[in-house]
This record gives structure tokens, sequence and C-alpha cells, in this order.
């Protein structure tokens, strides 16, 4: 399922639930329709991410994306509270976080909106979290904290990269500092960048997420860890009490920003391609150009946005 497709089916659960209807055949609709979840849902995340049981999952998800590999892989991990609380600053609860054998912390963010604070929060985190895996003493002593960001936008758009590492350098780009690092990955330049030849684990990763999330799985090895995680998505595999509280906790306003968003971006692709019209005509462009315009235009106004 896509983000939309989740937000849609949580509404319809949501408004049968509250009009006394009938959630399990709400739900059987929707389980006939889509096989799997959608993997970057916040809940959906933690549950395959952030729990005990799927330590696997987790451990491989990191080694690929710090590019650890050998003697510094992450073997073992404890996950650790994800809120971070502060009697004079803003809370923070982050989706994933967890320690290595070391006490080295790593946060793991899926980021999907982009605003004028993002990377004021991103810093934020940082320094929440620096501070709560801090050892005890008076020593100004620091263990390191890697925060990982997901990301459903691009940090850097002019960059031919889909992955960055972030750390405190001199204007000579000399490290300062090498124990904080926060490391973005740019998921839609990822799917739609042309990185086909990227064979890394990361590359990997990414690949059977959004196959999982398109409806497509990708071919995986029979038990493999991949295979074993396209089990794990399902949507048959959530019980119908975990899709209605999580439908429930699904504000209508949360809805509505999906479809105004999927509106807004199908007015403004429809207006773009107008513009484009009335420029070839101002241009003198041939009848049969102009013409041809029109018809392109026609037929992608009958498609919807395929992703918000």
């Amino acid at each position: 399922m896509t983000k939309e497709q989740y937000a849609e089916m949580l509404h319809d659960i949501s408004e049968t639930h509250k009009t006394g209807g009938d959630t399990a055949a709400c739900i059987a609709k929707y389980r006939k329709r889509y096989k799997f979840a959608y993997i970057y849902n916040d809940t959906i995340f933690k549950l395959l991410f952030g729990t005990p049981e799927n330590m696997e999952f987790t451990a491989s998800f990191l080694n690929a994306i710090l590019k650890l590999d050998g003697g510094d892989c992450i073997d073992k991990l404890t996950f650790v509270n994800t809120a971070v609380e502060g009697a004079l600053s803003k809370k923070v609860i982050s989706d994933v976080v967890i320690e290595n054998e070391y006490l080295e912390r790593i946060v793991l963010e899926v980021q999907h909106k982009e605003d004028d604070t993002y990377s004021d929060r991103l810093v934020y985190y940082v320094a929440k979290h620096t501070v709560a895996s801090k050892a005890h003493g008076e020593s100004y002593w620091l263990r390191n904290l890697n925060l990982i960001s997901l990301q459903m936008f691009d940090g850097f758009p002019e960059s031919r990269n889909y992955r960055h590492s972030i750390r405190l350098k001199n204007q000579e780009n000399d490290e300062f500092f090498k124990k904080q690092t926060i490391t973005l990955v740019e998921i839609p330049k990822f799917l739609k960048g042309g990185y086909s030849s990227d064979s890394s684990m990361l590359a990997q990763w990414l690949r059977v997420i959004d196959g999982l999330n398109e409806e497509n799985p990708v071919p995986v090895p029979e038990g493999s860890l991949f295979a074993r995680l396209q089990e794990k998505a399902k949507l048959s595999i959530f019980t119908e009490e975990f899709l209605v509280s999580e439908a429930m906790n699904m504000s209508d306003r949360l809805y509505e920003m999906y479809v105004e968003k999927k509106h807004a971006r199908a007015e403004g692709l429809a207006e773009g391609r107008a513009e484009a019209i009335d420029i070839l005509e101002s241009l003198g462009a041939p009848a049969d150009l102009i013409e041809k315009a029109r018809k392109i235009a026609a037929e992608k106004a009958k498609e919807s946005p395929s992703e918000l």
C-alpha cells in the first residue's frame, strides 16, 4: 500500500467503527485489495524495525545505512526508550532508538514532511539524545551518536548522492567532532534517480521496501531476511484490533491533509500543462505540435497522482 492508500483505509475503518458498522468486513475488503501494509507508516515501521523480535531487520538495515561491514557491523543491540523527556525543554519522541554493546546510540527517524524547521528539528534531536546517552558523572566525555533520517523529500536537491553524512567541520573541511553524525537518506531521489546499478545493501533494502509499498514485491531468496520482511509486512498479519486502534488514532484532519495534498498536486500539474500549451501557441509552434500537447495534457489529467 502507498501512504495515501493506507490513510484512506484507516479513514474508512474509522468511519465504519464510529457509525457502528461491520469493521471486520471493512478490513476484509482492504485485505482483498492490498497484500501489504505501508512500511513507512510510523506505527508499522516501529513494529517492523523497533521491536526485539525483529532485531535482525533492524541490525541489517542500520548496517546498510551506516555502511558498516566486517568487525564494525552492529551485532548486539538494545532497544531503549524512544522518548527523551525535558523538564525545561521540548520532549522528543523518536521512531526507533537503539544502543550497541558500547552504549553508543543510534536514532532512526522517518521524516515525511519538509518544513522550515526540519533541519532545526534534527539538530535538536541530536542535542537531546546526546545528553540522554551521556555517561554518568562530571566528565564531559560523550558517547557516539548517529541520527538517521529516512526522508520522503530531498535535503540536498542539487547533489547526485541520495545518502549524506553530516558532521561538524572547519573551513578546511577537517572534522572537528566525530561523535555526532546525522545521516540523511533521500528515498524519493533514490527511487527516481536511476540507481539501477547500485548493488549496495542499502539500495537492496530500499528496493525491497518500495516493492512492498507498491504491491510489487521484489524477488528475493527464499528464507532470506528480505523474504521474512515480506511475510511480516502482509496486511493479513495485523489484527482487526490493531487496525481499528490505528484508525481511531488518525484524526480526520490528518486524512484531509492527505486528500488536500493529492488535489493540490493534481491542480498544480493541470495548471502547468495549460501554461505550457499557452507558451507553445505564443511562440507560434506548429499546430500539430500544439494538438499533440493538448492530447497528452488530457490523458495526464485522467490519471491520479501516483504519490503524495
